[in-house]
This record gives C-alpha cells, structure tokens and sequence, in this order.
C-alpha cells in the first residue's frame, strides 16, 4: 500500500539523522537565499512580481523534498532506488504540464509541490531534534552563504542574469542569452525546434532544456528571458548540489558510506571548488549541461544498485528507469548521455559474464542510440570530423582542459585502489566510474569542438571523481577528523579557496561593472552626457540595497531605448496575443537593425523577447553582419531583411501557415497584415 504524505513526515526511527538532512537544510536555503536576491534586485524594475519567487521556490523545495523523503523511508532501508529516482524527475518536469494548460498546471503543481515540501519540512525537523541545534543551524548558514556567493558568481557572467531584462532590450546581453531563449520560446509556442529568425527553419540541437525552462516560464507566468534567469538560480544550481550529496550518500550500501552530512556536503563543494580553481564553471551558466548533470547525478546510485548482484530488485524495472533517465540526458546534453551509456553498457555486460555475445547485443542497441541522437541533435558528421584534432583542445583551451584531466586521472587510481579491495559490488562500481572516466577523457583529447564543448565531455569525469571519491574516502575521514569543529575548518577552506580563484575573487567587482555598464548603454542610447564614475562599493549598493532610488531610475530611463521602444511598439500592436503570427522588420528601420552592440544579436530579438518569429528576420545586407555557424545561421537561405511588399511577406507567411504578419517600420509604429484580407483583395 502507498504511503501517504502524513506517514513519510514521521519521525524516522533511528538514532542518528540521515546524513540527507544536512543536503536538505543547506539547499532549501540557497534556494530562498537566491529567491531572495533576485527578488530585491528585480523589485524596482517592474517585474517579476514577488510572488513569483514564492512559487519557483516550490520547484527546488519540492524536488528536495520528494528525494529526502524518499531516501530516509526507502533507499536507506534496503529499497529499490528505482522508485526514488523517477518520482524526483517526474517532479522536475511537472511544470511541464503548463504546456498543455496553464490552469490544469496549477491545480496539478500546487497541493503536491506544497504537500512535499512541508511533509520534507516536517520530516527533517522531526528527525534534527535528536541532533545538536548547531547542526542545523550550520547548515541554514552554510546554504545562506552559498546562496549569496553563487548568486555573486553567476551573475558575474551576465548570461542569465538578473539584469538580463534590461541587457537584452540595450543591445549588451550575452547571445546565448537570447539564442537559447528563442529556442525555448519557439518550442513551448510553436512546437518548432528553430531560432525563429525566418520562419520556422529546423535547427538541430538538443531541446529538453529549452523545453523544461521555456515551460517552467510558462507555469511562472515570466517572459522566457526572466524564467532562465529565475530557473537556472533559484531551481536548477541548488537542485545541483543537492543530487551531488544524494549521490555520495547513496552511490554505497546504507551504512558502508559517509554519515556525516555536513561533512558529505561541504567536503564535495570543497572538491568542485578546487577544480574550479583553475577550470571553468560552464555548468553555472549551460542550462542544458546543468540540467543534464542533474539527472546524470541522480542516476550514478542506480548504476550502483544495479551492480550489486546480492540485491533481488527487478533488474527489469531498473533497466527501464535507467533508459529513461539516459534518454532524458541524451535530450538535454549529448556528451553527458553518451558518457552515462558507455558506463552502463560496461556494467551491464560485467553482469551478463562478459561474453562476446553480450557484448554485441548490447553494445549495438547503444551505439545506434547514441548515433541517432548524434544526426538528430548534432550540427552535422561534416563538423564532427573537422572537430577531429588531436590535442587541439589541450593546446587551445588549458584552463577547460587540465584540471579536468587532472581530476580524471585521481578518479582512476582511486577507481583502482577500490577494486584492488573492495566487495564484488565495489569492484564492478569501480570499473564502471573508470569506464566513464575513459569515456570523459578520450574526446578531450581527439577532438577540438569550437567553443570549447570537450568541456561537457572532460567536466563530467571531474563530477564522477567528486562522488566517488567521496563516498569511498568519505568514511576514512571521518574517523581521521572525528572533531565536530571538522566541516566549519572544510568551510575556511572552501572561502579561501574561493577567495584564490579569479572568478570568484573578481565577481563582486563584476557584478558591479555590469550595473555600471547598463547604466552607460542606456545614457548613450538616449543621448545623454556620461555619468559620474562610481566606485564598485557604490555600485553594489544601488543595485543590491531594497528599493534603491537608481534602478528606480533605471527603470524609467530604459524606457527611451530603443530596444524598449520597439518592444513597446509590437507589444501595442498585439503580437503577443496573435496564435500563428510573425514579425517583418524592413531594412530601412536601421534604428533596429543598431540596437545591439554586437550585430549578431539583432535577428534573434523578437523571438527571444517577445517569443514570435521572424519573417527575413537577418539583417540587412548592406550592413555587412557575418553569420555565425555556432548560433545555427547557416541554416538559414535567403534570409536577410529586403523590401517587400504584403503580398510577398503573406506568400511567406503562409508557407510556416501564419496568418497574421506584424510589420514594425520605425522603432513606434507598427502595423498589422492579415494574409487571408490581402488574399481577398488580389
């Protein structure tokens, strides 16, 4: 019998709390801390509403929820890990019913967000009575200062950022920004994986992230741009590095493993912080590969739980879980989803005794499903094989290279150590991890992808290693550092850490020059003399401080941009509320073909803020813009602005079956063609 939410808020009947609480407790924070900020820093500028932030909340709240939940009463008692593992992804995507029907979403999202989050909430506190109050209370600090730092480090990057609104409507946004949002708006909206820029045009690209984001706007009520911004922070970094301590906790039988959960959790963000001394942090800002490492993490304990041969779980039912996870890693990110398939192929073949065989029949089912994503998802096997360079990712990217490489190989000599003396479930977790470590380490090595890709490759070795690493030392140390003072020194070590690292070192800094720099883009655009120069304490204060009168006066000053006025004019005209309409912008509107610093970013405005797409949505000839083959530009023929007159752009418009054609012929005034009045009238 299924036990209700009621019965899974008991206390659980054990001396010590499970070590998950700690996880629970620091990223319900980080969470809040997140929503927070975001929440005071957006107040002044118009939107979104406060309550907004109360509701994306309820995604992380109830995703952690649901796996506490599930691991104390389940996974830690011997059950099937299976169950667990879908019921959190199922609560991920829920949101994604707002799809469908926006009303339906709410009343589906509402009672079980809320009833798992205070049955999480009860639960933990029920359980923490029996600990120190220290213990909880480091936590709620420890979430509270990750949540500020990350919210620091993110923004410092200025891809979905909490000014994204105002960077994308004055021309000086990231353009991933606004590439990945057009792709979310044309999904959720069209059904159509495209940019929009004319037409519909297929692009090939992986679409689950675009998917999940562009419906978690959807269920908030936010435009796409705001719901990256709110999705990625407040959702998709804390549910992160709460499946990193869920998969150290459970990637070994209950009890064999780290108890400790504050040192399980700060120890493994210790580790992701000295790696990313020296690395990137791509999976701060890459919605789709953040996504995919957190179905990716939440997967390495049932690969676990697979190899154990003593366990009587319906290794059918396993399988079936684990096919879908993989798929949904496919769809997000390919590299990740390839890695993940390469390990499980291992691991399934050690079971099945290793023949040749076996290792045909399953081998070949994997390799066709990772080569059909590569021709859906992939640009093409004609970049693949001009990717082919062999150390060329090595020699052009060290810092997304080495401390990868670096972590890989201290993944194999402990993969190696484990085996050398584990149980027969150890041994064959150990091949697995170094199989993905394989996996993870060739393509950095063979092939130079532009942009620097190898990194989604190389990165999730470097994820692997932090689990295994921990779940297999963790216990040796503990029993070297029993002191309870232990995880508040990991803590000082991670903030110097931190303070030694560039990126992190520099993002207060950042942030600030961010906020300067919108503020002269706006004073340029509107004809204004340059402002005074500001210190980065004074331009922390205006941006960070409750209500501060300068975004107040941000606020009012972007209006007079030009990317607002053109935003203003469309809006005005209705082409929100159009069901299959697109957008001509001619080539005489030069005020809109200028609106951002860099030209590329011009054809990709309307869809990424408005969610409509173009018709010759490229820019003008004349101005001599490059297409970018990363940005899929190249896929598109005859796309450059021109003159047309409304006979054409309906005999365009009626190829992707648009009725309605919204001409914008200066950034304020706009005017509305119904194809099906002008067919009449020829």
């Amino acid at each position: 019998m299924a036990k209700s939410a009621a019965d899974l808020a008991q206390p659980l009947a054990s001396d010590r709390p499970s070590a998950i609480y700690f996880a629970a407790i620091f990223c319900w924070t980080m969470a809040a801390v997140s929503a927070v900020m975001i929440a005071i820093v957006r107040w002044p500028l118009g939107s979104p509403h406060w309550f907004v932030f109360v509701k994306a909340f309820l995604l992380p709240g109830a995703v952690i929820a649901c796996a506490t939940l599930f691991t104390v009463r389940r996974a830690e008692r011997g059950g099937a890990y299976s169950a667990l593992l879908i019921s959190t992804i199922a609560v991920i995507f829920l949101p994604c019913v707002a799809w469908l029907n926006g009303p339906l979403a709410d009343v589906v999202t509402y009672p079980l967000f809320v009833s798992l989050l205070v049955a999480g909430l009860a639960q933990t506190a029920s359980a923490m009575r029996a600990a120190p109050v220290r213990r909880w209370v480091f936590a709620v600090a420890c979430g509270c200062l990750a949540g500020f730092g990350y919210f620091l480090v993110i923004n410092s990057r200025a891809y979905a950022s909490v000014l994204t609104p105002e960077l994308a409507v004055t021309g000086i946004h990231q353009l991933d920004t606004i590439f990945h949002a057009s792709i979310a708006n044309m999904l959720v909206k069209y059904g159509a994986l495209s940019t929009g820029l004319d037409g519909l045009v297929p692009i090939k690209y992986h679409g689950l992230s675009h998917i999940w984001l562009g419906c978690v706007s959807l269920w908030l009520g936010v435009p796409t741009l705001e719901g990256y911004m709110i999705g990625g922070q407040v959702i998709a970094v804390p549910v992160l590095l709460f499946c990193l301590s869920l998969s150290i906790l459970l990637l070994r039988r209950p009890g064999e493993g780290p108890v400790d959960g504050s040192l399980i959790t700060v120890c493994s963000l210790l580790l992701l912080c000295v790696a990313d001394l020296w690395g990137w942090t791509s999976y701060l800002v890459s919605e789709s590969y953040c996504l995919a490492l957190i179905l990716y993490l939440l997967s390495l304990p049932l690969l676990a739980e697979i190899a154990d041969q003593d366990l009587r779980h319906r290794l059918s039912l396993q399988l079936s879980v684990l096919a879908i996870a993989g798929l949904l890693i496919l769809l997000s990110k390919i590299s990740v989803g390839a890695i993940l398939a390469g390990g499980a192929g291992f691991m399934l073949w050690r079971r099945t005794g290793m023949t040749p065989s076996s290792l045909l029949k399953l081998a070949v089912p994997l390799l066709l499903l990772v080569m059909v994503a590569i021709a859906l998802i992939s640009p093409g096997t004609e970049m693949l094989l001009e990717a082919l360079s062999p150390f060329g990712f090595l020699l052009e990217h060290p810092r997304g290279a080495w401390p990868n490489i670096a972590a890989i190989l201290i993944l194999l000599g402990a993969a190696f150590q484990v085996w050398r003396s584990g149980s027969s479930r150890d041994k064959i977790c150990a091949e697995v991890v170094a199989v993905i470590a394989i996996a993870s380490v060739i393509p950095t090595l063979l092939i130079n992808v532009p942009g620097g890709s190898n990194f989604y490759f190389a990165n999730v070795g470097t994820w692997t290693a932090i689990v295994f690493v921990c779940a297999y030392g963790g216990p040796s140390f503990e029993r070297m550092f029993p002191n309870p003072l232990t995880p508040g020194f990991v803590v000082s070590a991670i903030l110097l850490v931190a303070l030694a690292t560039e990126e992190k070192r520099k993002s207060v800094y950042k942030v600030g020059e961010m906020f300067a720099a919108l503020q002269a883009r706006i004073r340029l655009t509107t004809g204004e003399g340059a402002g005074a120069e500001t210190t980065t304490r004074q331009r922390l204060i205006a941006l960070l401080t409750p209500g501060h009168p300068a975004r107040y006066a941000l606020a009012n000053d972007i209006k007079r941009t030009p990317g607002r006025q053109a935003k203003d004019t469309l809006l005005a005209a209705g082409v929100t509320q159009a069901l299959r309409a697109a957008v001509f912008v001619p080539p005489d509107n030069l005020a809109f073909w200028n609106i951002a610093v860099e030209c590329r970013a011009d054809p990709l405005f309307v869809p990424a803020i408005l969610g409509a797409p173009m018709l010759k949505g490229f820019n003008p000839l004349v101005l001599k813009c490059p297409k970018e083959p990363n940005y899929g530009f190249t896929d598109y023929k005859d796309a450059n602005s021109e003159p047309l007159s409304d006979q054409q752009l309906c005999k365009r418009a009626d190829f992707w079956k648009f009725d309605t054609v919204f001409i914008l012929e200066t950034l304020a005034t706009a005017r509305k063609v119904r194809c099906g009045e002008v067919g009449r009238q020829q």
